[in-house]
């Protein structure tokens, strides 16, 4: 897929309206009534369909090509590109594609890069966080283990989404690289949880991931009762001091690290 690279051009935010114009469009790309290769209707007719004046089509027009989910050809109409040319970086567009392109891929694709980065930030924090950023990481571990439901049901998941939330940014913050902190805030883009059990396996991986992130900054032993059964996660739980060590192995499953969905229910997590 299409990764769009640094723009050295200043990119004017559309308004809300032609915000809602842009994911309505791309909704109906997805569905499959705009083809890619193929024309949208004319400018007049767009307008009229989603009663919005002709600038703010333009607007989203603009903003689409920018994506580069749209080709505009003056003189010879818009055209709608194909999927692997869109930015998937641009927090709409992934953000629609998670939510109703139906792309099992591409979740965990962004699960393998987030916990590889993460894994990442870990290693440099240890030797980089400072004593002030160690205490408001331990607050917030201890936030969080404080949140943990008992037993399903229980538990104060918003509480748990706000802590694990801090813990992100102060991960961040202790890496001391502005790149992977951007890259991570970019894909954390929260999948949908609709099943309550899934939700709650969820948030158990996250805890779990998140306590291997500390051990790897502080190099304290894991607490027993966050071993996870599978042994693939393993290797995530060897504290990296500030010489480094060997590679990150990945498990094959990435544990789920989101944020709140806004318009879904939503399961907590590690980034942003």
């Amino acid at each position: 897929m299409y990764v769009e690279g640094w723009n050295a051009h200043r990119v004017v935010r559309p308004s809300r309206l032609a915000n809602a114009v842009i994911e309505r469009l791309l909704l109906r790309i997805l569905d499959g009534e705009f083809q890619p290769g193929g024309d949208l209707p004319p400018e007049a007719a767009l307008a009229q369909e989603f009663a919005v004046s002709r600038t703010i089509l333009r607007e989203a027009l603009k903003a689409l090509e920018e994506k580069r989910v749209l080709r505009i050809r003056h003189g010879r109409g818009t055209t709608v590109r194909a999927k692997n040319e869109w930015n998937i970086l641009d927090p709409m567009v992934l953000s629609v594609l998670l939510e109703y392109g139906g792309s099992a891929t591409l979740a965990t694709e962004l699960e393998e890069v987030r916990t590889a980065l993460q894994s990442l930030m870990a290693d440099l924090a240890a030797s980089r966080i400072t004593p002030e950023q160690r205490r408001d990481l331990d607050l917030c571990l201890s936030r969080m283990r404080s949140a943990l439901p008992a037993e399903p049901g229980l538990g104060d998941p918003v509480a748990y989404r706000e802590a694990a939330h801090l813990f992100a940014r102060v991960l961040s913050e202790a890496a001391g690289n502005e790149v992977a902190r951007c890259v991570v805030e970019t894909i954390d883009v929260p999948l949908p949880e609709d099943d309550p059990d899934h939700a709650s396996a969820s948030i158990a991986r996250t805890q779990e991931f998140a306590e291997r992130l500390y051990a790897r900054i502080t190099g304290l032993p894991i607490p027993a009762q966050t071993i996870p059964a599978d042994e693939s996660l393993v290797d995530l739980a060897e504290p990296q001091g500030p010489n480094g060590g060997a590679p990150v192995s990945l498990p094959s499953q990435p544990p789920v690290l989101t944020t709140p969905l806004r318009r879904r229910p939503m399961v907590a997590g590690i980034s942003r």
